[in-house]
């Protein structure tokens, strides 16, 4: 079996083992980040539920932030690997709020502490 198939499998079998929230997109390739979901969703409350939902699922789950060049949204990233050892980026984009991420200059990315995503996500809000 080619390595993409194994992918795919990979990725199908999550996704039907995991109450998962809804993607708008799910790429998979053979080379640098075999698996990158892009998150149906555009709030902040939806993108860190998603997230914080996939982090669980995953092993080594890892977040960063980025606010883009322009400065008018904020791109959050989870990355980790499934526990067959694939490994998978989930990601999602927010408008800018400056009370949310008052340390967040253009074009600026960061570390995130899971624990923090989860936080944020049980209080249905964010706040740097």
């Amino acid at each position: 079996m080619n390595r993409l198939m194994v992918f795919l499998d990979a990725i199908r079998d999550h996704l039907d083992s995991h109450a998962l929230p809804p993607a708008c997109s799910v790429e998979v390739t053979t080379w640098a980040a075999p698996v990158t979901v892009a998150l149906d969703a555009d709030t902040m409350p939806g993108v860190v539920a998603g997230l914080a939902t996939w982090a669980v699922t995953l092993d080594g789950a890892r977040v960063s932030l980025w606010r883009t060049p322009d400065g008018a949204r904020v791109q959050l990233e989870l990355s980790g690997r499934t526990p067959c050892g694939i490994p998978v980026r989930v990601y999602g984009g927010v408008p800018f709020d400056p009370s949310t991420f008052p340390d967040l200059p253009p074009p600026t990315d960061q570390e995130l502490p899971v624990w923090l995503l989860r936080e944020w996500a049980r209080a249905g809000e964010a706040a740097a």
